[in-house]
């Protein structure tokens, strides 16, 4: 449980501990079957993700080709979608809120490494221990969100209550509430307003 804990303060710890190991291996198990099995029917599927992440809200749907760190510091809200293809590398929490929408091919990245390269490598104590330094900072999405395609989302960030993200951004910093924003490295472009409504082409087309 330290180890956890540490991983999760945002301070740095050792990756290559045996806890934390044992976590990711036990993670690639579960996403391994989750993937895989056909024989696994879709609430089977919802009971693998429930007994490995941290929150599943109802209604939320993961499809294939997820895959996780360690889950159990992955959060999801209620009625959440996620399409192919998402990775979740959550060495701190990734807190998604109700209503998210995220395209595939979509990564949620947590881990932070050292930047100098002898700092980065993985060493070996005296007793022939080996140690991998990283830190992890939290990344929170807010309640109605829309990530398009092939996004990530860097550790540290919060993307506010229902900003839209446009496909192949890479976000590096907060995004504010209710704003279009799209780039390498993602920025705000506008705000999302009443003007941007299709209440009138649906009622057009007869879907409302």
């Amino acid at each position: 449980a330290d180890a956890r804990a540490q991983m999760a303060s945002g301070d740095w710890f050792d990756a290559a501990g045996a806890v934390l190991e044992r976590d990711r291996v036990r993670a690639r198990e579960v996403m391994l079957r989750f993937n895989t099995d056909p024989a696994l029917s879709a609430e089977e599927r919802v009971d693998l993700l429930r007994g490995l992440f941290g929150r599943l809200g109802e209604g939320t749907d993961v499809s294939l080709g997820a895959q996780v760190d360690y889950g159990y510091q992955t959060f999801m809200g209620r009625n959440c979608f996620f399409n192919f293809n998402c990775t979740f590398l959550d060495g701190a929490p990734i807190t998604f809120g109700d209503d998210v929408g995220v395209g595939p091919g979509c990564s949620f990245v947590t881990p932070l490494h050292p930047l100098l390269a002898r700092e980065r490598a993985r060493c070996e104590d005296a007793g022939g221990t080996g140690h991998v330094w990283e830190r992890s900072l939290p990344i929170t999405v807010e309640s109605g969100v829309w990530i398009a395609a092939n996004v990530t989302v860097n550790a540290g960030v919060t993307i506010g209550e229902g900003a839209v993200i446009g496909s192949g951004s890479v976000v590096t910093r907060d995004i504010p509430p209710r704003t279009l924003a799209y780039g390498n490295p993602c920025r705000p472009v506008r705000a999302i307003t009443e003007a941007d409504s299709v209440a009138d082409a649906l009622a057009e087309a007869g879907l409302v």
